[in-house]
Order: structure tokens, then C-alpha cells, then sequence
């Protein structure tokens, strides 16, 4: 989203978006596996956000609508309440692909940009594993901080960089259910010690014939069992998730994520007061959600702000 939030408030520049996935958004994702369809990084915009020009480019594209929902602020204590939430109207991923549709810029997705190399008359050359693309004056990344430092660890002195931000993995489960299980939740925190989130999707995709879930399983879970296999991982998932709504009916499909930069733990905003890491020439930037938060919103507005200080540099 940092990304798209640079190109769109950089429109009128010559911009090259380079992607290693085959579409945009990053962690705003959209996953479909047959009949099923699962949003499984970004569950959902917050009403009270308060980046003000992506909100007015949300109404503008009507890409979102505001729902409300019962919700467990705390399910282990028993706590709920009704929670307004925006959400794409096909899904997350439809928010970053339909901005990206109305956006005008050279693209090349699955390619993953491997190397970045100064010439010798001050522009830059990118490489990823097949081809190299030649003569940028800037080079903006947008991408987790630390795959960020070690493509741009040539061209920017680390040891000045007194604060670094930190991330927390989740193991995400996506499951499916024939039939409807009567929970009178719509999603929520704290389901268990081990599962620190759960939503249904029906309520966003109104198509769908079962009945489907995402669990995010907590990030101190993650951490103790980061290279569990799959079959473990969703089974204990499955278990936790039918044993808690006593669910009776036969599961159609399950499959887990691991996301291991899924959410920022420290911002680095929240350590240095800076919005972005520079090298010393001002033509390298270092940005993305992990400069301010880890929502959706705090990645466009990341590039909102460095946006704004490259159309001061490029004057």
C-alpha cells in the first residue's frame, strides 16, 4: 500500500513499480482456493482512521463500504460489542488493486528486485534474478524493513541508523465449514491464549455457499513455533476453533500462512521521529507501514509523507 500511496501522490512522474508478487497490496490479501474466498493479511479498515486523503480515494472509487458487526473485544473475558468496520467491496485486495487500476505507471510484477547499483553519472540500476533495469534517479522501498536494509545495505551506512523497528509473525488459518455453525460472533479477539484473532468471511463476501474463517494465531505462539508443519499447525487451530463453538459440522477445507512480517511491533516513527531512512545522497528511501504502524492506513500514509519531501527534492 506504501507503494500505490507514492505512485498516486506522485502522479505526472515517470514511476516504476516493481512487485515480487503477482499483484499489489502486499499484506492486503485476498486469498481464493476453489469456492473460497479468505482475507487473510489486513482484515478490515478502521472507521476512526484518520488518513484523511485515503478515505476521500476510498469513497471517490467506491471501493469500500462500512459494515457493523458483532464483535468480542475479548472473548475469553466476554466482552462484546457492535463494531463499525470498512471493508472492500470484493474483498481486501480489492481496495490496492482497484487504486492501482486507476493509477497510470510502468509495472513489472513477479520481480523481485535482488540487488540496486549507483553508476558512475549518479543514477541507479535494479536487478532482480533475470533482467536489469537501468537509470532511476530515485529508488523508494516499500517493502518489510528488514528485507529493506539488506537490498539497500550498500548504499546506506546501517551503523548510523541508531533505531531499528521490529515485527511480530502470525500463522493465519483459513478454514471452511459445510453449512452454517449458528456463531453469533462475527469475529473478535483474544478466542484463546494461542489464537489472538478470528473473523468470518461470509459477512464480506456474500457469495459464499459455507461458512468461512481466518485465525490468526497469536504472535508469542508464532514465535515459540515458527517452523511448525502445516498439518500440526491446522489441526491445533481446528481443534481450539470447533472445541470453542462446540462445531459439529464436517470442515471442507483448511490451510495456514505464515506471514513473517506481519505486523509492526515498534514503529520506527515511535523511536527516531522520522518518517523515512535516507542514504546520504537523498536518492535512496526506506518506507512502508513499519515507519508509523500496522495498519492499512498507516502504510499510505507513510507514503503520503515521503511523497511530499520527494516533490521538495525533485523541484
Amino acid at each position: 500500500m506504501t507503494g500505490l500511496s507514492i505512485a498516486y501522490n506522485l502522479k505526472g512522474k515517470k514511476i516504476t513499480l516493481f512487485d515480487k508478487s503477482w499483484r499489489p497490496g502486499g499484506r492486503v490479501s485476498t486469498r481464493i482456493h476453489d469456492n473460497y474466498f479468505f482475507d487473510h493479511g489486513a482484515h478490515y479498515l478502521s472507521v476512526n482512521h484518520n488518513v484523511l486523503q485515503l478515505n476521500e480515494l476510498i469513497n471517490k472509487l467506491n471501493i469500500a463500504k462500512e459494515i457493523e458487526i458483532d464483535f468480542a473485544t475479548n472473548y475469553l473475558k466476554n466482552k462484546k460489542t457492535k463494531k463499525k468496520i470498512i471493508i472492500g467491496k470484493n474483498g481486501m485486495n480489492s481496495i490496492p488493486k482497484s487504486i492501482f487500476e486507476n493509477i497510470s505507471l510502468n509495472n513489472y510484477f513477479n520481480t523481485k528486485i535482488i540487488k540496486i547499483k549507483k553508476n558512475n553519472k549518479g543514477a541507479y540500476t535494479l536487478f532482480s534474478e533475470r533482467e536489469e533495469f537501468k537509470n532511476f534517479d530515485y529508488v523508494l522501498i516499500c517493502i518489510p524493513y528488514l528485507q529493506s536494509k539488506e537490498l539497500s545495505s550498500n548504499l546506506i551506512d546501517f551503523n548510523k541508523i541508531m533505531h531499528e523497528p521490529s515485527y511480530d509473525p502470525i500463522h493465519t488459518i483459513m478454514l471452511s465449514y459445510k453449512g452454517k455453525n449458528n456463531i453469533n460472533l462475527s469475529g473478535g479477539l483474544h478466542l484463546h491464549k494461542d489464537i489472538s484473532f478470528f473473523m468470518n468471511q461470509n459477512i464480506k463476501f456474500k457469495n459464499l455457499i459455507d461458512e468461512c474463517w481466518v485465525l490468526n494465531m497469536s504472535s508469542e505462539y508464532t514465535k515459540k513455533n515458527i517452523d511448525i508443519d502445516d498439518k500440526s499447525l491446522e489441526k491445533y487451530a481446528q481443534t481450539i476453533f470447533e472445541n470453542t463453538f462446540k462445531i459439529k459440522n464436517k470442515i471442507r477445507f483448511i490451510k495456514s500462512h505464515r506471514w513473517l512480517y506481519a505486523q509492526t511491533n515498534i514503529s520506527y516513527n515511535s523511536l527516531s521521529k522520522k518518517y523515512w531512512i535516507n542514504s546520504k545522497d537523498n536518492k535512496i528511501f526506506l518506507t512502508g507501514d513499519w515507519v508509523i504502524g500496522k495498519s492499512l492506513s498507516d502504510a499510505w500514509s507513510a507514503g503520503e509523507k515521503l511523497s511530499h519531501y520527494i516533490k521538495i527534492l525533485s523541484v
